[in-house]
Parts: C-alpha cells; structure tokens; sequence
C-alpha cells in the first residue's frame, strides 16, 4: 500500500491506529463478557468445568471460551419463504386409448417383402462397394467420408492426367526464367 508510512490525523502512524482501535473493540468485548458473568447466578460458575487454558500474559488478550449456555441446543429452523399464494396449473386431461389418434395404415408404408428386399440390395450395393473399391467398412458400414473419397478418386485421377503436365511445364519455365533473369541482371 502507499499510505503504509504516513500519520493518520491524530499523528500516531497508521499501525499505532489501529492497534488502538483493536484494544478498544477488546475492551469492550471483555466489559460485555464480564457484566454478562455478574448478571448469571453465582450457582452457575461452579457447575462450570475449570478452565483448562493458561491465562492470558499481561500484554495478550484473554482468549475466549464457550459455555454450555451459550451454545445452541437444537438447530434453528429457517425462516419460511416469502412468497405469494401459488396459483394451481391446470393440467390437460390425459387421453383415453380409445380417443388417442390410431395411424391409418398400421403396417407401415412398405410392405414387409418390399422392405426385405430394399434391405438386402443396400447390403449388396455395401459388399460391393467395400470389395470393389477396398474402402474400410467400419461397424455401420462405411462413413461418407470413405464414400465420397472413393467415388472421387477416379475423377481426381482423370483431371491431373489432362492437366498436370500443363502445369508442371509452365510452372518450371516460370522458375527457369526467374533464375535466368537473376542470373542475368
């Protein structure tokens, strides 16, 4: 901090200040506990158990000790919440079976032979696939991924083979004539 060094009003340094004002809040703590003990019966200091703790050297504050009578024997309850009276949500009447809607066609769009059938040629177009062109099939199959890589690689290959020489040849005179012209100058 900056101030650290520097007098408070009175003068004193800042540590003398509060150091004071700490003894005071002692003070007055040890003023309260002490008329709190000459209002309780004299009866109830010898029920107490003796003090174990060491008393307090001149210059220290008295430590302080807890009583039987100043803890707290049940657990308080919480104060109950504030809140206006709650308003009762109507619920939707739940349908019976007989009025719940029932699908018009309950066996489906296709029939069973069509959707077997429609089955085992996706199965067949997968074996196909996988054996033709030695894509991984993984556990449900191959992922798009692996589709789509396989299906451009024929294209991919006849691409660089119309324009890859194109390229490489004007690419190296770009290079050629970039060091000759260097070479040159």
């Amino acid at each position: 901090m900056s101030g650290e060094g520097t007098p408070t009003p009175g003068g004193t340094p800042p540590g003398v200040a509060s150091d004071q004002s700490m003894e005071d809040i002692l003070a007055s703590i040890r003023r309260i506990l002490n008329e709190d003990e000459i209002a309780t019966p004299a009866g109830a200091e010898a029920d107490a158990a003796p003090s174990a703790v060491a008393p307090a050297e001149p210059g220290e504050p008295e430590p302080l000790l807890l009583t039987e009578d100043m803890m707290v024997s049940e657990p308080m309850d919480p104060a109950p919440p504030v809140a206006g009276p709650i308003a009762e949500v109507e619920t939707p009447p739940v349908p019976t079976p007989s009025q719940t809607p029932q699908p018009v066609d309950p066996e489906g769009l296709l029939a069973p032979a069509v959707a077997a059938a429609a089955a085992a040629s996706v199965s067949q177009l997968l074996r196909a696939v996988s054996t033709e062109r030695g894509a991984m099939v993984h556990r449900g199959g191959p992922s798009i991924e692996d589709v789509v890589r396989e299906e451009l690689r024929p294209l991919l290959k006849d691409w660089l083979d119309h324009h890859l020489p194109a390229m490489v040849e004007r690419l190296v005179r770009a290079e050629i004539e970039r060091v000759v012209g260097r070479a040159l100058s």
